[in-house]
């Protein structure tokens, strides 16, 4: 599994739990080794092409959030390889009961210390695109234990239209949370390797 051309194996289950709660969750879809290869190139990335000069007291909720960096493939071979991975494409189309699939952009986010939580959101606010077929892959570079603040989804909230008009802000926290109340929540933990896929209108 170390080679990115080798393809994940998922099941009908797994699809059908996609579409159904608009997120997964898979295990060991990168190995150890290669977290640590690409992870070195995209922190390198980042550290090279960051703009982000404001300290954090000086930054809008949603720049406190994480240090953010979009396009590194442009600039690094190896960010390339990773971005453009038969295995995570071929996953995403899968989920999506798709062909095939193009990337929109990939993006390095950066937790930074005493840095702000992220507020409640739906990717595909920020997409101009006229599909609602779209995923994000999220791919941690470590283990994120429960302590560390994991990704959260909400669970089927992909019907949800209330929010969907709202940007990443504390307005979007306070709102989309009261809209959310009702449905369940996976604050569940990553292990090393396991790397999650939400659709675009899913709140996290």
């Amino acid at each position: 599994m170390n080679d990115l051309s080798t393809p994940y194996p998922l099941t009908p289950e797994q699809i059908e739990r996609y579409a159904k709660d608009g997120y997964i969750k898979l295990k060991d879809v990168l190995s150890e080794e290669m977290l640590s290869e690409y992870g070195d190139a995209i922190f390198s990335a980042v550290q090279a092409l960051s703009t982000q000069d404001k300290p954090l007291e000086q930054r809008s909720t949603y720049g406190k959030a994480f240090l953010q960096v979009s396009n590194l493939w442009e600039h690094d071979a190896k960010v390339e390889a990773l971005a453009l991975s038969e295995r995570l494409g071929r996953i995403a189309a899968e989920l999506m009961r798709v062909d095939g699939v193009r990337m929109y952009h990939d993006q390095a986010l950066f937790k930074e210390a005493g840095g702000g939580y992220t507020p409640w959101h739906a990717d595909q606010f920020y997409w101009p695109l006229s599909t609602d077929n779209t995923v994000t892959a999220w791919i941690p570079l470590q283990a994120v234990p429960a302590e560390m603040g994991p990704l959260s989804f909400c669970v089927g909230s992909q019907s949800i239209l209330e929010g969907r008009d709202l940007a990443i802000s504390d307005e979007s926290e306070e709102r989309i949370n009261t809209s959310l109340k009702d449905y369940p929540k996976d604050e569940t933990p990553y292990d090393l390797g396991e790397v999650s896929f939400h659709s675009g209108w899913v709140f996290h």
